[in-house]
């Protein structure tokens, strides 16, 4: 999937394959090359949001949303669709709750696709939603907690976090064993913190592994907030090689680019699978027409 980043102003018309908007606010994101497709963004009131593999999802026939007075908006153009048009997440159940996803494929260059997925959105205030087009097209809410991942379906995940209930962040002192088996942790205890956290790259490990680290690290500078974001998601990227497709020994998962947001600056830092250095950019609410940027894949060092 060929990616840029793209900068689109407000006060324009986008003229998606689905269906013909006119964009509210400015927004900035990662997304597809040459389109209007984002896989993740920010617009100017610090709304970003995002879209993750969902099986699960549902699609219904644009006959059949009409009949149901159902505005049909493509998957592929959900999270440019909701950026563009509203300022918060309660905007965003209020819009969500007319749409739905159209069974109709997304055509580039081409070929035609269709990515299933579920979204989630936060604003500034801190307001989160996840959105699961299950119910033939259109969507549940749920509210979020903070994280996620591809599927299964939101509830299972956070049903499963349920599961991990007794693991906590505490280094492990020495233990009596019975009434006379005294045991001293390996490494006197060091790293013992969350111990039986799952370490697999599936989505609900990867779930739970980012949520429990999510809510356990130590506060810290809003400055600070991009390398905290970073290095706590490290955790569940995907290096190539460890997620092969059995019919096809060249193909593997794996995390094709990382992506945070700083929803004060209004700034998107990513970084390329291909390249250890992040590239930035700002939202620009001066432009009038849709810009696309490639992603700087040089990889920069500061030696001394």
């Amino acid at each position: 999937m060929p990616s840029q980043i793209i900068n689109m102003p407000a006060n324009i018309t986008m003229t998606g394959q689905s269906t013909t908007w006119r964009s509210n606010y400015a927004t900035l994101g990662v997304g597809l090359t040459n389109s209007l497709v984002l896989y993740d963004g920010i617009n100017e009131c610090g709304l970003a949001g995002d879209l993750q593999v969902l099986m699960e999802c549902g699609r219904a026939s644009a006959d059949d949303l009409e009949q149901r007075g159902l505005q049909p908006i493509l998957g592929e153009e959900l999270v440019t669709y909701i950026l563009t048009q509203c300022k918060d997440v309660a905007a965003v159940k209020e819009l969500a709750a007319t749409l739905a996803l159209v069974d109709q494929p997304y055509s580039f260059m081409g070929q035609t696709a269709q990515i299933p997925a579920h979204y989630t959105f936060i604003d500034s205030t801190g307001a989160m939603v996840v959105l699961e087009s299950t119910d033939n097209g259109t969507f549940k809410l749920y509210d979020s907690v903070g994280v996620l991942t591809n599927s299964p379906e939101y509830d299972y995940h956070t049903t499963n976090l349920r599961n991990y209930i007794s693991l906590d962040n505490l280094n492990k002192a020495k233990k009596t064993v019975g009434a006379d088996l005294e045991l001293e942790p390996i490494e006197n205890g060091t790293g013992h913190g969350f111990f039986g956290m799952p370490g697999d790259y599936t989505s609900p490990s990867r779930f739970v592994r980012a949520t429990l680290i999510a809510k356990n690290i130590d506060p810290f500078a809003s400055s600070a907030g991009i390398p905290v974001l970073y290095n706590t998601f490290s955790s569940v990227m995907i290096p190539k090689g460890l997620g092969r497709t059995p019919q096809h020994e060249t193909v593997t998962d794996y995390t094709q680019y990382w992506s945070g947001y700083d929803l004060t600056a209004r700034k998107l830092y990513v970084q390329d699978y291909a390249c250890p250095t992040f590239t930035s950019k700002a939202l620009d609410q001066t432009t009038d027409t849709i810009t696309y940027t490639p992603i700087d894949l040089t990889f920069k060092t500061n030696e001394i």
